[in-house]
C-alpha cells in the first residue's frame, strides 16, 4: 500500500435525516411523499447513526446533514438530474437557490474547510451512507460496501486492505468494493478528488441497511467492526 506518515480523518454524513423545514411542508403533505421521506429515498437509514459514532470513536468532528435530499441532495453536483426530487419540481429558480444557499453550499464548504485544515498530513474522507437490502426488486449482496476511484492507487489500495480488515475482524461479513455503487460517479468525494488531487483520499463508506434496523446487537456488532476496522487503517 502506498504509505503515507499519517492519515487525517474527515467525517461527514450527506443523507443522515428525512426532516423538511416547515417552509416546504406543503411539498410533501400527501402519503406518497410522506411513505417516501420515510424509506431509504428520504434518507440513509442508520448512516447518521454510524457516523456519529465513529467521530466520538476517532475525536473528529462530523459534518452531516438532517434534511432530506429528497428536498436538496448534497451529494450531487449543480445541475445532476437527482439534485432536486420530483417532490419539488415545480420549485422556480430563486426557491431552488434559496435551498442551495441555506443547506447544499455550507454543508459541502465545512467539509471542504475540514479537508483543507487537515490535507498538510493526507487526508482520508470516509463519507458514510448506508443502502437498501433490495432495489427495484433486486437484492444487493453485500454487507458493507466500500466506494472508491480505481484510478486512485491510494484509495484503491487503502480498500483492499480493509476489505482484508473487516473480512479477518468479522469474517462472516460480506465485504464487496465499489457495490453497489461505483465509486467514480457523482458525488461529494468525487468533487474533491478533482479539487484537491492525490493529497485528498475519498471513501463512501456504505452499510447494508439490514445491519443498522434490526437489533441492537448486531448494530452495536457492526459498528464495533467498522471501529476496530478504520483504526487499524489510520495506524498505517
Amino acid at each position: 500500500m502506498t504509505r503515507r506518515a499519517s492519515l487525517s480523518l474527515v467525517l461527514s454524513c450527506e443523507h443522515g435525516g428525512n426532516s423538511i423545514p416547515p417552509e416546504y411542508a406543503r411539498f410533501f403533505a400527501g402519503g406518497r411523499a410522506r411513505r417516501a421521506l420515510d424509506s431509504h429515498r428520504g434518507h440513509d437509514i442508520g448512516a447518521l447513526h454510524i457516523a456519529r459514532e465513529l467521530a466520538r470513536r476517532f475525536g473528529v468532528p462530523l459534518i452531516s446533514s438532517e434534511v432530506s435530499r429528497l428536498l436538496v441532495d448534497l451529494n450531487r453536483s449543480l445541475g445532476h438530474p437527482g439534485h432536486f426530487s420530483q417532490f419539488v419540481s415545480s420549485l422556480g429558480e430563486s426557491d431552488r437557490q434559496a435551498l442551495l444557499s441555506k443547506y447544499y453550499f455550507p454543508h459541502r464548504q465545512q467539509v471542504e474547510e475540514e479537508i483543507t485544515r487537515r490535507l498538510r498530513h493526507g487526508v482520508l474522507h470516509v463519507a458514510v451512507h448506508s443502502f437498501t437490502p433490495r432495489l427495484r426488486g433486486k437484492v444487493r449482496r453485500a454487507d458493507i460496501g466500500l466506494l472508491y476511484d480505481p484510478a486512485s492507487a491510494g484509495e484503491r489500495q487503502l480498500c483492499e486492505r480493509w476489505k482484508r480488515t473487516l473480512k479477518q475482524v468479522a469474517p462472516e461479513l460480506l465485504v464487496r468494493r465499489n457495490y453497489p455503487y461505483l465509486g467514480k460517479a457523482d458525488g461529494l468525494a468525487t468533487h474533491f478528488r478533482r479539487k484537491f488531487g492525490h493529497a485528498y483520499w475519498g471513501v463512501e463508506l456504505e452499510t447494508n441497511q439490514e445491519k443498522l434496523a434490526t437489533s441492537p446487537p448486531l448494530l452495536d456488532a457492526t459498528l464495533q467492526t467498522l471501529s476496530n476496522s478504520l483504526a487499524q487503517l489510520l495506524s498505517l
